[in-house]
């Protein structure tokens, strides 16, 4: 039984190249706007663990008599 759909499904198949191209001249022709939530968006997916648990900042601290070699 095949579903009525209020959106009608449209594709194409191209080659690997011209998705690449079709993919270039779409996100040319986007608002920044958009761009910007894309991007953001895709941040969130790689780093949602960071996202959830905040940046650790590290600090350390140093003196000057500590027994270093900083020119290596």
């Amino acid at each position: 039984m095949e579903k009525k759909r209020k959106i009608a499904m449209v594709f194409r198949k191209v080659s690997f190249a011209e998705a690449e191209e079709m993919d270039i001249e779409y996100y040319a022709n986007v608002d920044w706007k958009e761009s910007a939530e894309t991007v953001e968006e895709m941040r969130r997916m790689f780093w949602n663990k960071e996202y959830k648990e905040g940046m650790v900042k590290v600090v350390s601290r140093g003196k000057l008599n500590d027994d270093r070699d900083d020119i290596e």
